[in-house]
């Protein structure tokens, strides 16, 4: 009861404050933002992206097959905050989440993102086969669906995709530092790096890598139109780094779609205006409701900076849907009988990660302390579950390798016995460790001190900062003091966790650098269909590792699990080198070093202009115009 009383009073603390915070949770900040991958991206906000296969919530009307009537047509306006400077989605100034949501409805690859994070056959007409040859490399067979046209007319066959795999790995340099410096859009070859051999028959490509790849469906998620470029690879690739920022070909036309729009006009710092490809293949998404041309006549995308703004222009009908970083102050439009929240848990994840060269947290038994005190609940319970609904487990996350709405997720921290506010067992751990009450209620070590430990994130994002408050209170009831030192806006990640000197120090396994910057940090990695990504952050050695976290037997499970052919056997390893992370299972000195605390939806919904909305893919290469082929007007 005190936990509701707690939460609810937070709550109403910020209603009255939340306009004044409403700008400061979009996506446009990439600072705030590091990826499983080498470069950084503004999803929702978070450093540079669950089992049940439907939306959360489903639109109020089943719709039929085919328009009714009068109900075709018309142009959908989404309203969003964030404008992309161009549309090179990897150029490293502009790797925003937009740039990839709008580019999905007009480009697409072998492999598409689901709404419960995983994948399907896109232009493929099935996953294919993988065969293991005798020196160990791994060739795929996969098949074109029949009948794919571009936009303009000209097939789409497997020679584009050939064409475009060899664009890629055509363009090729260096900085000055010697690091890769490509001229195409992909500074990371991940996957495609490994391919010895790829070619076409008809209307079947041959891929074959030199070993195995676990994240090989991911590796051509977008395919070109050969035939507006120039053939030789070498040229394409610098016309196509110019072209994708406009979307114009060489010869100043528009790059031709595959998906269910093509792009139309840019009135920059306004709108951007895409219209209906009406020599569309279809979908072959299992979200799909329609597998035909979309039924609206375009899509007019306003770039609204304001929350209220687009809070207004939903609600005066001058606007059908939005998909945003979730902002307190949506809360009424999630509420109200004209607004239908659509959000559904995709690979953005919110977590505390802890720093283990910290003198106290270096300890497993403190840890444990964390782990035990914290209350996911009271966390879902007063910040997620009224703008999401039930989409979200109310008990929050327990696993940072597969995410709740993922068939393969099991749920190790809850397991353990964390995130259910288990004061006594964080007590019983602290003290066992050494630990005892102070004068003031705090627990005090008698070499190392209180326990006194500074937790940071954007300072700005109320939503965020919220959170901290919960959590520092329940870790306040366990005498545990957490002080919230926050950095405002987008520069915490570059001066605190992923500064030069708290990575030297993380790398070098506190040899090095500065390990006092930072004790706690809170902010959200996104990943994907494949998990393997989300191993960088745990490597030892690496940039994207702040943690400090080193285990020999940890790097080579992971290994064998991105070499792991079979589906389930893979999904298995991948949960077990999960436990190392979230537990002290597998590495009771330096396991458990990172507390999952719920994956983080963007806020996705539609007015009731619309007898009919498309699941919106929460993923950094998907998003609301994925299946805008479904969207429907109401009489």
């Amino acid at each position: 009861m005190n936990t509701t009383r707690r939460s609810h009073k937070l709550l109403a603390m910020t209603a009255a404050s939340a306009l004044v915070f409403a700008a400061c949770g979009s996506d446009d900040d990439a600072a705030d933002t590091v990826s499983t991958e080498p470069t950084e991206d503004s999803v929702a906000e978070e450093p540079a992206e669950e089992p049940a296969e439907e939306p959360a919530e489903e639109p109020a009307e089943e719709p039929a097959e085919e328009p009714a009537e009068g109900e075709g047509g018309g142009t959908l306006i989404w309203a969003h905050e964030q404008e992309p400077g161009d549309l090179h989605l990897d150029d490293p100034e502009n790797n925003l989440s937009i740039t990839s949501w709008i580019r999905s409805a007009m480009i697409e690859g072998l492999f598409g993102i689901s709404g419960s994070t995983e994948y399907y056959p896109e232009l493929l007409a099935d996953d294919g086969e993988l065969t293991t040859n005798d020196d160990g490399s791994v060739t795929g067979t996969f098949t074109m669906r029949d009948g794919l046209l571009w936009s303009d007319g000209d097939d789409l066959t497997a020679e584009d995709v050939v064409w475009t795999y060899n664009t890629i790995m055509a363009a090729d340099g260096e900085t000055e530092d010697g690091d890769p410096n490509y001229i195409y859009l992909l500074g990371d070859r991940t996957g495609l790096d490994t391919i010895t051999d790829i070619s076409a028959d008809g209307n079947t490509i041959s891929i074959t890598w030199s070993a195995f790849f676990a994240g090989y469906k991911g590796v051509l998620n977008e395919v070109y139109p050969m035939h507006q470029f120039n053939a030789d690879p070498a040229v394409a690739a610098a016309e196509l780094n110019d072209g994708l920022r406009g979307w114009t070909t060489p010869d100043g036309s528009t790059i031709a779609s595959s998906g269910p729009m093509i792009f139309d006009s840019w009135d920059k710092g306004v709108q951007m205006n895409l219209v209906r490809n009406d020599a569309y293949s279809g979908s072959n998404s299992p979200d799909a409701k329609n597998d035909g041309v979309a039924f609206v006549d375009g899509v007019q995308i306003n770039f609204v900076t304001d929350t209220d703004a687009q809070i207004n222009a939903l609600q005066a009908g001058e606007a059908q849907i939005v998909m945003t970083q979730p902002q307190l102050s949506f809360e009424d439009l999630a509420s109200s009988d004209d607004f239908t929240v659509a959000s559904s848990a995709g690979p953005v994840f919110e977590h505390w990660g802890l720093n283990l060269n910290n003198v106290h947290l270096a300890k497993p038994a403190v840890r444990e302390g964390l782990a035990f005190a914290m209350d996911k609940t009271e966390v879902m319970a007063g910040l997620y579950t009224p703008l999401f609904g039930d989409s979200l487990p109310a008990d929050g996350l327990g696993n940072t390798m597969w995410l709740s709405n993922q068939s393969t997720y099991e749920n190790h921290a809850g397991d353990a016995g964390y995130g259910a506010g288990d004061i006594a067992s964080a007590q019983a751990a602290l003290e066992g460790a050494g630990y005892a009450l102070n004068g003031d209620g705090i627990y005090e070590h008698p070499e190392d001190g209180a326990l006194t430990l500074r937790v940071g994130t954007t300072g700005g994002n109320r939503l965020r900062e919220i959170q901290q408050e919960l959590i520092q209170a329940q870790m306040s009831d366990a005498g545990i003091d957490i002080v919230i030192d926050n950095v405002e806006g987008g520069a915490y990640f570059s001066e605190v966790p992923f500064s030069a000197d708290a990575i030297a120090c993380a790398t070098s396994g506190g040899a090095e650098g500065n390990c006092d910057i930072w004790d706690i940090t809170q902010f959200a990695w996104v990943g994907g269909p494949w998990p393997g990504g989300q191993i960088a952050s745990y490597r030892a050695g690496g940039p994207n590792n702040p943690y400090g976290f080193a285990n020999d037997a940890f790097e080579a499970k992971a290994d064998e699990c991105d070499a792991t052919v079979d589906d389930v056997e893979r999904a298995a390893c991948y949960n077990e080198i999960d436990r190392y992370v979230t537990t002290l299972e597998l590495d009771a000195e330096n396991g458990l070093f990172m507390l999952p605390l719920t994956q983080k939806p963007s806020f996705y919904g539609y007015t009731s202009d619309l007898s009919q909305a498309g699941v919106a893919p929460d993923a950094q290469g998907s998003g609301p115009l994925t299946n805008v082929a479904d969207f429907q007007f109401a009489d």
